[in-house]
């Protein structure tokens, strides 16, 4: 159980500043977490127009991962806060694409986004609703990787990448990170060109029961571990893990700032046993350049200093490495207080 609550003197402080206040329980991996303040889009003009200084980490929607480990940088930082240090706010967003545009216009002070929006944002991607080049976007750190997972039944016969010419896929529902990648996949490695006999554009609930169910071959998944998502996969039916490697994925990943080899840890999920190699995602923590020197060198300084503890609050976080902070994926220039951290370090 999760127990968001804000203490009394905080309470005065989000009175004064108009933002409503109540005890939140959630159930997430059994997990006790307490500081953690969450404001809604409806009072985020609130938020940055109060007295009290604060900033904001934009996350996603509630019931995924983004919004616990947003909770869990917020926690980190009020348990450890001093009296001059502002306090740290988590705001749910649908999207990424809404983050990063909130961000932008200045209602948000960070946001944990993928790899590849940010770089999509950063260089200003056409499909974007703002297409403009997002210059100001700096980034902070990585926090996990979110591998490709392509999931096939055991008995289907497929093994590798080349077996599921002329069969039956989910590639996931738009905009999402499964989606993306697999495409991408697919575009480079032209064994698959020719296509697949059926392809669907499914939820991740909707391809779970369908792949199940037989009535697909394969089905796409973008998600760090341990996930819920594939443990519910993995308890209905035996599932494989398509290995995803070779000098076209090497290349693909070299060709590609945002994308980083990765693999699906095994001894998580039901007959997985073993590490499956891939390539994937980072989930990154990224802000503005003119966003204040001391949060971002706060933020990176107690993540340094207390990296056990950081890890102990999400499950996402438990293969989290000081070492890979600025590891593969940051696709947006460092923000100077990042740069000025390791350098003095």
């Amino acid at each position: 159980m999760i127990l968001l609550f804000i203490s009394e003197p905080v309470k005065e402080v989000f009175s004064n500043m108009c933002i409503s206040y109540k005890l939140i329980i959630i159930t997430f991996y059994g997990i006790l977490t307490a500081f953690v303040v969450v404001v809604s889009d409806a009072t985020l003009n609130k938020t940055k127009g109060a007295e009290e200084e604060v900033f904001i980490i934009g996350s996603g929607k509630a019931s995924g991962i983004y919004f616990p480990v947003a909770g869990a940088i917020c926690q980190l930082l009020n348990l450890k806060r001093e009296k001059t240090d502002p306090l740290c706010v988590v705001s749910p967003n649908i999207n990424t694409e809404t983050r990063l545009d909130a961000l932008r216009k200045k209602r948000l002070d960070f946001a944990i986004v993928q790899s590849d929006w940010q770089y999509w944002s950063f260089n200003g991607a056409r499909f974007l609703i703002n297409s403009e080049p997002f210059t100001s976007l700096a980034s902070v750190t990585n926090l996990y990787t979110e591998p490709l997972v392509i999931a096939v039944r055991q008995k289907s016969g497929i093994r590798k990448l080349s077996d599921l010419k002329g069969r039956r896929i989910s590639l996931g529902a738009k905009e999402t990170a499964g989606r993306s990648m697999m495409e991408a996949l697919i575009s480079v490695y032209t064994v698959l060109i020719p296509g697949f006999s059926e392809v669907k554009e499914l939820s991740i609930t909707q391809q779970t029961a369908l792949l199940c169910d037989n009535d697909i071959d394969s089905a796409v998944y973008a998600v760090g571990s341990p996930s819920a998502t594939l443990s519910t996969l993995t308890s209905k039916c035996l599932v494989s893990f398509l290995p995803v490697v070779g000098p076209t994925v090497d290349q693909l990943v070299k060709d590609n700032s945002y994308y980083k080899k990765a693999y699906i840890p095994g001894g998580i999920y039901r007959g997985i046993d073993k590490d499956i190699p891939t390539f994937g995602v980072s989930a990154t923590l990224v802000t503005r350049l003119d966003v204040s020197d001391k949060i971002v060198s706060n933020i990176i300084n107690k993540i340094n200093q207390n990296v056990e503890f950081f890890r102990s609050l999400h499950p996402a976080l438990n293969w989290f490495e000081t070492k890979q902070m600025l590891d593969d994926g940051l696709s947006a220039p460092l923000h100077p207080a990042v740069k000025s951290y390791y350098l003095n370090k």
